[in-house]
């Protein structure tokens, strides 16, 4: 009788331990936060389709930093990779702006100094 007693205790207490989950998802929020720092450093909210998804990363954030107050660390850890990778978007989008802005500067520059010669 006692084995059984202690084999169920022990076997509880795997249970509780597996079912209490992760702790909060600091390393991801932390993640997450430098991604739209990131966006934002490079001017997202200037581009059309990176200000928008800009403004979804920061949404999921502000979503998942309130799962993380109710505890629900799970459904936060994925909210906040969800928000990285909008931030990640919107930065990649934002540098691709810039890039044909500048490719395009590059390519009047250069007509000009054609019809200059000529």
């Amino acid at each position: 009788m006692r084995i059984r007693l202690t084999s169920l205790v022990i076997s509880l207490s795997f249970v509780l331990v597996a079912c209490g989950g992760a702790g909060p998802p600091t390393h991801q929020l932390t993640e997450s936060n430098a991604a739209v720092r990131a966006a934002e450093e490079v001017g997202a909210e200037n581009t059309p389709k990176a200000a928008l998804h800009l403004k979804m990363a920061r949404d999921h954030l502000r979503n998942a930093e309130a799962l993380i107050v109710e505890e629900e660390y799970e459904d936060a850890a994925l909210i906040l990779k969800r928000a990285e990778a909008d931030a990640d978007l919107a930065l990649t989008l934002a540098r691709e702006a810039q890039a044909r802005g500048e490719a395009e500067a590059a390519l009047r520059k250069v007509q000009e100094l054609k019809r200059e010669v000529e």
